[in-house]
């Protein structure tokens, strides 16, 4: 079992961040060469990262085995990038057509070189500018002409809408019906507002060199960068911890490394014992998918608390835990509005028998199914402050707290994103015991007020969060964003419509509890819980596909992703 820490974790650089890096990454190679390095020395060492990027995106387009290739490129770096992919074409004898947005005295500093090399290589340019006049003509050629398009346009450094020859360029290229890979962002991406164009490349696939950005897997930017390919690079280590911002990219090659080990000789409860809170007489099933998941996840001993008149029916699903019946004080034959409502539902008086089944629980789960029931809000929030051990709080305890806010929802909601000091947020800092939130955006939204509406933005405001409280946040969504106490982000870079459908949270919530109950710290099981449930998920939709996928699938599955 290792820590998030032992982990060589990719970091997520911003757009500046990358820009940063790469100047001073320039300057400290160049300093590596020459005690007194001139403006030459520092531009040669950028064309040495340069040519290997350049080199990266060679053998990646090399492997599609497609020909004859189309590199379109303008006269920054990005260009560059672009021209020493094509020499390295042109030296494997490899057809390719290089089509330059830009005049060759545009090209400066290490493009410049890359357009030296490349033409004493026996490589010449073609001014698409002209081909671009008309457009249908342009998008024919290119269908006809080609089998494949890479795009070295623009990169990572472009902002704000195209130029007219650009924008032409793109529709044809989109018109052509090839396929594109992208070296370092589409064309048409604008990299400094995070938002993608209306003229826009859709490339299949991206190559990013040096680090992931974040761009490449939100909302905004992922339909256009497609697939997206890593390509490291030799950066300096001191110039990367500088510009390291603490985001970190974590993909399922992470799951063996966090995974609990078996204790052989132990017993059920050293396997992990924890206790489920869940279900109401409206909504059993997430009580069932949770315990469900936690028994599919490794707990030797799963204590699920219901209501006493659920309890049967929950029974006949689930043979395995371990059942604690909350008694319906009202009794099954009250004809009382007030009672009846409260039946069927956890409530206040429930509370210790709860805690001395807690006493022996390894960790908790609460919130999949509870109702808002106000007996139930109440329940939740007398409860949470008296629990010990490491608690997931999931779906309806979240609202519970969530109702702390109200009677100045709407000032609450701007007061808590500024300063951080709603009733909410106060709640869980006084809360003890170590604990995840696992929210999706309308509950994120009533505990903390609206998220920044560019998913760019979300994981500072998810750190400012979670450092305030000292608890960890699972932001659920595509993509997955966790934020830690100790201020690290990690993101999980994945998008599967198949598991936007009910029922999923509660799966995830049950995954979760179990790893933390074998011994997990919360933040890596907050990290491998949805690790395994995006897995898990991934395998159930290329079994049955999007549209028939159901929660109940996933937990099938779990066990192909352990």
């Amino acid at each position: 079992m290792y820590s998030l820490q032992s982990l060589n974790l990719q970091p997520i650089l911003s757009t500046d961040g990358m820009r940063g890096l790469d100047t001073a990454s320039k300057n400290f190679l160049a300093n590596e060469n020459t005690s007194e390095p001139s403006e030459k020395d520092v531009i040669q060492s950028g064309y040495t990262l340069m040519q290997e990027a350049g080199l990266a995106l060679f053998k990646f387009v090399q492997e599609k085995a497609l020909e004859p290739i189309a590199i379109f490129i303008g006269g920054g770096n990005n260009g560059g990038d672009g021209l020493v992919l094509a020499k390295h074409l042109l030296q494997a004898g490899i057809k390719s057509t290089v089509f330059s947005l830009a005049n060759e005295i545009k090209f400066k500093n290490e493009a410049k070189l890359a357009l030296d090399d490349f033409q004493q290589a026996g490589g010449s340019l073609f001014d698409f500018k002209k081909i671009i006049e008309d457009p249908k003509q342009a998008s024919l050629l290119l269908h006809e002409g080609f089998k494949l398009i890479v795009d070295c346009m623009l990169g990572n450094g472009a902002k704000g809408e195209l130029r007219q020859e650009f924008a032409s360029t793109v529709q044809a290229i989109n018109n052509s019906g090839l396929p594109v890979i992208a070296a370092d962002a589409p064309t048409g991406y604008d990299s400094n507002a995070h938002i993608c164009n209306d003229i826009c490349i859709h490339a299949d696939e991206t190559m990013l060199f040096g680090f992931p950005r974040l761009d490449a897997y939100t909302k905004e930017g992922g339909p256009s960068f497609g697939k997206v390919v890593i390509a490291p690079l030799n950066y300096p280590a001191e110039p990367v911890q500088q510009f390291d911002e603490r985001v970190y990219l974590i993909t399922e090659s992470a799951i063996p490394q966090l995974t609990p080990k078996r204790d052989e000789w132990g017993d059920k409860r050293i396997q992990g014992s924890p206790l489920i809170i869940a279900g109401s007489k409206g909504m059993p099933g997430a009580a069932a998918l949770c315990t469900e998941a936690a028994l599919r996840s490794g707990a030797g001993l799963v204590t699920l608390a219901v209501p006493q008149s659920i309890a049967q029916v929950l029974q006949t699903k689930l043979s395995e835990p371990v059942f604690c019946r909350l008694e319906d004080k009202a009794g099954e034959n009250c004809r009382d509005e007030a009672h009846s409502e409260n039946r069927g539902v956890l409530q206040p008086e429930h509370i210790p028998t709860l805690l001395k089944r807690a006493k022996h629980a390894s960790a908790t789960a609460i919130g999949p199914g509870l109702s808002t029931n106000a007996g139930a809000v109440q329940a939740v929030l007398d409860l949470l402050p008296q629990l010990s051990a490491p608690t997931v709080i999931d779906a309806d305890a979240l609202n519970a707290i969530a109702t702390l806010n109200e009677g100045a929802i709407n000032t609450a909601s701007q007061d808590c994103a500024a300063t951080n000091n709603c009733a909410a947020v106060q709640y869980l800092r006084e809360m003890k015991a170590p604990a995840i939130l696992t929210p999706h955006i309308r509950e994120f939204a009533r505990l903390f007020g609206k998220l920044p509406e560019n998913s760019c933005e979300i994981p500072s405001r998810l750190r400012e969060i979670a450092t305030s409280i000292n608890k960890v946040i699972l932001l659920k969504g595509a993509p997955t964003f966790i934020a830690a106490p100790d201020a690290n982000v990690y993101i999980i870079p994945v998008a599967n419509s198949g598991m936007a459908k009910g029922g999923s949270g509660d799966v995830l919530t049950g995954i979760i509890v179990a790893l933390i109950s074998q011994g997990l710290a919360v933040t890596e099981a907050a990290v491998l819980g949805a690790l395994l449930h995006q897995k898990a998920g991934r395998i159930t939709r290329e079994e049955l596909g999007a549209f028939s996928m159901l929660p109940s699938d996933v937990i099938k599955n779990l066990h192909k992703a352990f």
